[in-house]
């Protein structure tokens, strides 16, 4: 198992996609603050705090990492590396569990590469935040990283059920697209930018739950509810992802 760990983890170091999607964020965090800075900072001649650049990160993390997971996974697949695991004695159990600690490994390193980057950024082109503390700006890297893990897990686990094939993008990137629509909509009634939350009954209950479990909710607002919540959801999210895969990898069929 170790060996296989070893490996995997190697080989996402040394991906080209995985390089590529982290020179992606930190370009995307830089164009996101030089826009910034040049429409409120030189057009409007207004201070620009962390608040505005800090986090956004957040508005992309599901495609990232999504992207990120399902293209290593795949070329996993395409290259032959999962079938000479198994040919050389490889458990099936090993090359699954080790593929979803790969997977979880660069939801983690997408984000704390976004948070590096968008701290420095903060701290050396910005008048600093405004309404977060230090311990709100760690308490939200602290979830973005664990919900781009769970996001990486379930994306990885997409992978090794459909056998790498381009149905996995398709799946993959349409629910990643879907969840993105549903929780800013599901925010959007639950917290209106003017009046108050005007749901009753049933569709209160489930747009609330949304909010509190599904993780994918929780890349659209700053933290605002308990964290035995956030971690129900993300680890109800990696359990069923690791439980599910598994059972169904090992009866699969490997082309």
């Amino acid at each position: 198992m170790f060996r296989i760990l070893y490996s995997d983890t190697r080989r996402i170091l040394h991906d080209k996609w995985v390089r590529l999607a982290l020179a992606g964020i930190v370009v995307y965090q830089l164009f996101y603050l030089v826009t910034l800075k040049f429409v409120i900072g030189w057009f409007f001649h207004e201070k620009m705090w962390a608040d505005e650049v800090g986090f956004c990160f957040s508005s992309i993390a599901i495609f990232v990492v999504t992207a990120g997971t399902l293209s290593t996974t795949v070329t996993d697949y395409e290259t032959g590396c999962l079938r000479n695991k198994l040919i050389s004695g490889a458990k099936r159990k090993e090359v699954f569990l080790s593929a979803m600690i790969g997977g979880m490994m660069q939801g983690m390193l997408y984000s704390m590469t976004a948070c590096v980057s968008s701290g420095l950024s903060s701290l050396l082109f910005t008048e600093g935040f405004q309404t977060y503390t230090v311990q709100e700006f760690a308490d939200q890297w602290l979830l973005t990283t664990i919900t781009c893990m769970a996001i990486g897990a379930f994306s990885t686990a997409l992978v090794m059920l459909t056998g790498g094939k381009v149905v996995s993008y398709v799946i993959g990137l349409s629910v990643a697209f879907a969840m993105k629509v549903i929780c800013m909509r599901v925010l959007d009634k639950l917290f209106p930018s003017q009046g108050t939350c005007k749901l009753t009954g049933l569709k209160l209950t489930v747009y609330r739950a949304v909010d509190r479990f599904v993780p994918y909710s929780y890349l659209s607002m700053r933290p605002h509810q308990a964290w035995t919540d956030y971690l129900v959801g993300i680890g109800g999210m990696i359990v069923i992802s690791v439980a599910v895969g598994l059972i169904l990898f090992e009866r699969k069929e490997l082309c």
